[in-house]
């Protein structure tokens, strides 16, 4: 079973997401800042990790960064997820070495097809969204 390792502020977001990863067959663990990001990430050693990028302490562009700068965790695929959806900050993420990223809102097709590229066809997504 691939564990997915969801770094947010937002309790909703946690809810949500936690609910529909599971209910498609992933160990989800959860993170509410990026310290605990970072720990969890060499704790647990995801399969995949969703990060949001404003988050208290430590944004998710420093989190993105230490984790690619670690041999221990630089390998697991980062999807960012935000609200941020301006070219910069795209920018920023994938120079801070992010796998992917998502605008807020999305849609969880989307998300689920997104996952399904880096882990395989665990998410049990059939095509692609619009497709």
């Amino acid at each position: 079973m691939y564990t997915i390792l969801v770094a947010d502020d937002d309790e909703d977001i946690l809810g949500a997401l936690g609910y529909v990863l599971k209910q498609k067959g992933y160990n989800v663990e959860q993170a509410k800042d990026g310290a605990e990001t970072i720990v969890k990430s060499r704790q647990l050693k995801p399969d995949l990790i969703l990060l949001d990028i404003m988050m208290p302490d430590l944004d998710g562009f420093f989190t993105c960064r230490e984790l690619k700068n670690k041999e221990e965790t630089k390998r697991i695929p980062i999807i960012i997820l935000t609200a941020r959806g301006e070219a910069e900050d795209i920018k920023t993420a994938f120079k801070a070495g992010a796998n992917d990223y998502l605008v807020k809102p999305f849609g969880m097709d989307q998300l689920l097809y997104r996952i399904d590229e880096f882990l395989g066809s665990k998410s049990q997504v059939k095509s692609k969204p619009g497709s």
